[in-house]
């Protein structure tokens, strides 16, 4: 640009004034500077090829030093990243690798945690199905138990006799002492000298008492239905008949009584002629 504005310089200078110029003369007078201004260098070139080259030499010297430069600093970059790098993954891999542990850590704690609970539940459930089977046998052995307990009841009332009944009079009364006397293994009168006795003492009758004889007079009246004192009847009744005015207890007594002084009861009632010519005895 420099140059074209030398040579624009070195052109001969008309001074005319413009307004005496046609218009297509000064266009064309401009177009032909232009032309000058650009073909002048061209020439300059080819008159001065060794300058030219030495311009774009140096234009390709500068290029190629920037390129070094640039491709120098590239590869300062670059090994200061592929320096950067491995000491960047060196930092990195320990903690990757800790973290991967814990991870394991954790799922292993957790796999044994939901396998624990599996444990105990399965126990608490193998625990509760063996306290029902144990209540369960323990309720069947209690009901077996009973079972046979009842079982066993039943069948010593069927095969034990049934229980005798008596009548509620003298016969039914002199008819249950002479079975009671010989289950205890005592002497058994017959039921002839019970009922002389009997009706020879008190007609009969369980609830006699004499308040006017010798022994009301000692404060001991003869009670019952064959009149024994209190004092006789406590020595001589079996156990579990000590009622004196049950006529039942009242007869076991008596024969007692005449076992112990007159040999039985049936001796001490033929002498006295079964109530023919009965006396006190």
């Amino acid at each position: 640009m420099r140059r074209i504005k030398h040579n624009l310089g070195r052109l001969p200078q008309v001074r005319m004034g413009h307004h005496r110029m046609p218009d297509a003369v000064l266009g064309i007078g401009l177009a032909g500077a232009i032309a000058v201004g650009t073909l002048l260098p061209v020439s300059q070139a080819f008159a001065n090829p060794s300058s030219h080259r030495t311009d774009a030499a140096a234009v390709t010297t500068a290029d190629t030093a920037a390129t070094q430069d640039a491709n120098r600093d590239g590869g300062q970059t670059a090994s200061r990243s592929e320096t950067r790098e491995p000491v960047q993954q060196q930092s990195q891999a320990p903690a990757d690798q800790a973290a991967a542990d814990q991870a394991a850590n954790d799922q292993a704690a957790a796999e044994k945690a939901a396998a624990d609970k599996a444990a105990a539940e399965k126990a608490a459930a193998d625990q509760a199905a063996a306290d029902k089977a144990a209540a369960d046998k323990a309720a069947a052995d209690q009901a077996a138990a009973e079972k046979a307990a009842a079982d066993q009841a039943a069948a010593q009332q069927a095969a034990a006799p049934a229980k005798k009944t008596y009548a509620n009079n003298l016969d039914g009364w002199i008819e249950e002492a002479r079975d009671v006397l010989a289950a205890n293994g005592k002497h058994v009168p017959s039921a002839r000298a019970m009922h002389a006795a009997a009706i020879a003492e008190s007609g009969g009758n369980p609830n006699a008492q004499n308040n006017w004889d010798s022994n009301a007079k000692k404060g001991t009246p003869s009670i019952g239905l064959t009149q024994v004192i209190m004092p006789t009847f406590k020595v001589y009744a079996l156990p579990g008949h000590t009622d004196i005015r049950n006529p039942v207890d009242n007869l076991i007594a008596s024969s007692q009584y005449c076992d112990a002084r007159y040999g039985n009861m049936d001796n001490m009632a033929a002498a006295r002629g079964y109530g023919a010519h009965w006396r006190g005895y």
